[in-house]
């Protein structure tokens, strides 16, 4: 699950919108990725929690192909 960090960045976009971040930004880390992504407000990072929690979905319903 990410973790939101409190720590300043100087990024001067938001990684999921690309807007401008003109106050305080949200900064989040997950097990997956290196670096930290910020965000300019609590909708964006709404939604990729959302989109993150997608991929992170097991697959069920598929067929699984014979070994033969």
């Amino acid at each position: 699950m990410p973790m939101q960090l409190d720590v300043h960045t100087n990024a001067l976009r938001c990684s999921w919108c690309g807007k401008f971040i003109h106050g305080e930004p949200i900064t989040v880390k997950t097990c997956c990725n290196n670096k930290p992504w910020v965000f300019c407000s609590k909708q964006c990072y709404n939604i990729w929690v959302r989109e993150w929690l997608k991929r992170q979905e097991q697959r069920t319903g598929e067929r699984r192909k014979t070994l033969l």
